[in-house]
């Protein structure tokens, strides 16, 4: 009976420790920070002094919060994909003024329009990207036939965001990858994720912020 049970007991326990080295880690609330460069176009070259080397996305739950700082300028970018929710929350010091935007569904379609239509083959290729358990994927645009390679991982399973979206329905968390605002490629690679709680009320502008249509933002920026 010893006999048998042995190899039995020993399969137990080296799939026990497989799937709890392999297990995926779901994080639901927490901070991810990502590296950012950007392939500009001659004409607009101008901008990469202006551009953030860093993006940092809050999450909880469906919601999530792009923050980044322009010359002194902080801009928070909430997106509740699932209800086509986006809104931009700005503060100027420089001026003492606060906005809130609230973008409609035409607007938000509107912006997209200029992105990449993406379809995505995985690949075979494995390596290991900030600490992370990665695969190839290769991701080609419907509309230009530009082909780019990105790096996914299955480690983690957090909330897409505003950064990570564009290519989060390939088969697993974006680490290393190419991504698109307003048409612009934006070169990613997520560089740090803390499981944290973030405050409460940080997705919603506080009544000290004034409302603006993007349309009035676009004409003053």
């Amino acid at each position: 009976m010893k006999t048998m049970l042995k190899p039995i007991l020993l399969l137990l326990l080296l799939t026990l420790i497989f799937n709890t080295v392999n297990a995926q880690r779901q994080i639901k609330e927490g901070i991810v920070t990502y590296s950012a460069s950007y392939d500009l176009p001659a004409d607009k070259k101008d901008l990469a002094a202006g551009l953030p080397s860093e993006i940092m996305c809050f999450f909880r739950g469906d919601s999530t919060a792009a923050i980044v700082i322009q010359n002194g300028t902080t801009i928070k970018g909430v997106s509740v994909f699932k209800d086509n929710y986006h809104s931009m929350i700005i503060d100027f010091p420089s001026i003492e003024k606060k906005i809130f935007v609230l973008l409609t569904a035409a607007e938000v379609a509107e912006e997209r329009a200029s992105n990449p239509e993406l379809t995505a083959v995985k690949g075979t290729e494995k390596q290991v990207v900030n600490g992370y358990n990665c695969f190839k994927t290769t991701v080609t645009d419907k509309k230009s036939g530009a082909v780019y390679e990105i790096w996914l991982t299955n480690d983690i399973d957090i909330t897409p965001n505003s950064v990570s979206k564009p290519v989060s329905g390939f088969g697993g968390v974006p680490v290393k990858f190419v991504t698109f605002n307003h048409g612009l490629k934006i070169n990613a690679e997520l560089k740090e994720l803390t499981e944290t709680s973030v405050p409460p009320g940080f997705f919603t502008a506080t009544k000290d912020y004034e409302p603006m249509s993007y349309a009035d933002l676009k004409a003053v920026l």
